[in-house]
């Protein structure tokens, strides 16, 4: 299987441009990676698989069973666009409300084609719109720490990696919490432009 980069680049449905049933997205980097939801649909799923897309999201995941259910979603698209079946795989964009690691609703042995957990922070901000994500000092609030810890540690009992949320430092600022994330156990970390990503891509691989 190809290897995952460092740095991704989300792409939300709603900045992909509209898809008829034989239109395929606009060709994308090895870094883009087109992100889906549970209203997805199978004809949606060909347009995407059909233009050779390695990789894609699945937003608003908490359990096991959000992911067999678009593989097998992915497993029919991938037969009516003559693609290999099992040849896309799947990140899983989780707010970090999860299950424990090691219970059965978790995402330990529940499809191959799950590759990483993602941190989705501006999810949870969603999800507790009345708790602010940072203390004063830069340091995430209690349920923010629960949660991303929740990500590091339900990708560990799945055996795959976990990637960081997207952050809003720049310079010295980014690459120093790149470099934390990175020790604390985090693969790499979501990217908002082509700098944040070449930082990403030379601070995350363990030397």
């Amino acid at each position: 299987m190809t290897m995952l980069p460092r740095a991704l680049f989300l792409m939300p449905p709603a900045e992909r441009a509209p898809m008829g049933r034989r239109e395929a997205p606009p060709a994308t980097s090895g870094h883009a990676c087109p992100v889906v939801d549970d209203e997805s649909t199978v004809d949606e799923l060909q347009a995407i698989v059909a233009a050779g897309t390695p990789v894609i999201g699945l937003a608003g995941c908490r359990k096991g069973a959000d992911i067999q259910r678009l593989a097998t979603l992915l497993s029919v698209a991938e037969a009516q666009a003559g693609c290999a079946d099992g040849e896309t795989r799947i990140l899983a964009l989780t707010d970090g409300i999860l299950p424990a690691p090691g219970a059965p609703e978790g995402f330990a042995g529940k499809s191959p084609r799950l590759a990483a957990l993602v941190w989705n922070r501006l999810a949870l901000e969603n999800a507790l719109a009345t708790a602010a994500p940072r203390a004063q000092d830069g340091t995430w609030t209690v349920a923010f720490a629960a949660a991303r810890s929740a990500v590091l540690l339900a990708a560990a009992a799945a055996g795959i990696p976990a990637y960081d949320c997207a952050c809003d430092l720049d310079g010295n600022s980014f690459q120093r919490g790149c470099e934390t994330s990175r020790d604390e156990g985090f693969y790499g970390r979501i990217a908002t432009d082509a700098a944040q990503a070449a930082i990403i891509e030379a601070t995350y691989p363990r030397g």
